[in-house]
């Protein structure tokens, strides 16, 4: 009966998969690696059971060797497709991860230990009486698997700034569960609650990374329009005090145009993650329209306002200076404050925001030809002076 955990993560993650197939929603590489997980942990959920189910019974030697041959083997396959999936979440490469035999090094290495311990049982043994024994080499095998997690989490560290902050927070996270569990087993022989939890981690992997949320834009993250839209509709219902911020990237139809569309949804990506980041998680930030942007902030001053918008073009600047970007990101804002008393509706103002942004755009589109003509005064100047 203490395999029932078993049983029921099992049938969970098959309803889970069933579940995702009536849906009809076009296969991805993402859904494609989460498929590949969630059948990993099934199958070492069974493993588990079996592994111990002909331990200590006359006659049955060769079976007890057998799956626990497959289950220690087999504990190496989810790691693997684990770093894998992360990893795809970060960049979204599928050729990166055929470069990397999708992180499958871990498993080559412990297969081999495995081959070894057939002749010189140094990770497991089977006795003649047909007794499982740990060796100390097992806890060889746990530390391999865990350096390929301290790898991914700390390549999701060095690489956070490209990627949502909630995300990769939500990605260590997932790692840290399993890899805590793990040493709880390795530690206390004889409890099984390693593969129920990597079940569970597997469906709330699903909750937050393979399914998308309504309020949520696809490509960035933030939150929608309609999600914005409301929560607008609902201050201005009950007369609370706010401040809406209207963003627009510069001459972002030239980016599209040089670099490539691809290259345009990156920037958009990377733009979004720096507004999460410079603007704490209780503000709203939102995808208004293409690569217009908007903020809802409460209880924050102008000058606040302002600075933080400076850091925004601060860590847009380092991500070009960096590599991560091949161009310079610039955009402009607008503000209005509400002030909570004012009898305004959504598209009032929606419109006084809109239009101090396009102030500052058309501010320094004027500036730009200033300094166009000043640098054409000067290079006459200097012809005049050569003849």
């Amino acid at each position: 009966m203490k395999f029932d955990i078993n049983f029921f993560s099992a049938l969970l993650l098959i309803v889970l998969f069933i579940t995702m197939k009536l849906r009809n929603e076009a296969v991805s590489t993402s859904s494609g690696l989460f498929f590949r997980l969630l059948w990993s942990v099934v199958l070492l959920l069974m493993l588990e059971v079996l592994s111990w189910a002909f331990d200590r019974r006359e006659g049955y030697y060769h079976l007890n060797y057998f799956f626990n041959f497959a289950m220690a083997f087999s504990t190496s396959i989810t790691p693997c497709l684990w770093a894998s999936y992360i990893d795809y979440h970060m960049f979204e490469s599928y050729e990166r991860l055929r470069k990397r035999w999708f992180y499958s090094h871990t498993l080559l290495i412990n297969g081999l230990l495995l081959l070894i311990n057939i002749f010189r049982p140094f990770i497991f043994s089977v006795s003649p009486e047909n007794v499982y024994s740990r060796e100390p080499g097992m806890m060889v095998m746990a530390f391999i698997n865990l350096g390929l997690f301290a790898y991914i989490s700390l390549l999701a560290y060095r690489e956070r700034q490209r990627i949502e902050k909630a995300v990769v927070w939500v990605l260590l996270l997932y790692i840290l569960m399993p890899v805590v569990v793990a040493f709880m087993q390795v530690a206390f022989f004889g409890i099984f609650i390693l593969w129920p939890m990597m079940a569970i981690t597997v469906v709330l992997t699903y909750i937050f990374l393979e399914t998308v949320s309504t309020s949520r834009d696809y490509l960035t993250g933030l939150l929608t329009r309609s999600r914005i839209d409301a929560h607008l509709e609902y201050l201005l219902g009950h007369d609370r005090k706010f401040t809406l911020v209207m963003i627009d990237l510069d001459k972002f139809k030239e980016i599209n145009d040089t670099y490539g569309h691809l290259e345009g949804d990156k920037s958009l990506k990377l733009f979004s993650g720096v507004l999460l980041r410079v603007f704490s998680p209780e503000r709203l930030v939102g995808r208004y329209a293409g690569d217009e942007f908007i903020l809802i902030l409460e209880k924050m001053t102008v000058s606040e306002i302002r600075k933080k918008m400076a850091r925004v073009g601060d860590e847009m600047n380092w991500l070009h200076k960096s590599g991560h970007l091949e161009f310079q990101v610039k955009f402009s804002y607008g503000y209005y404050e509400i002030k909570g008393s004012e009898q305004f509706s959504y598209r009032d103002v929606v419109g006084f925001a809109d239009n101090s942004m396009y102030l500052q755009k058309k501010s320094k589109e004027n500036e730009n030809e200033r300094e166009l003509f000043c640098a054409e005064d000067r290079l006459n100047i200097e012809k005049q002076n050569t003849r």
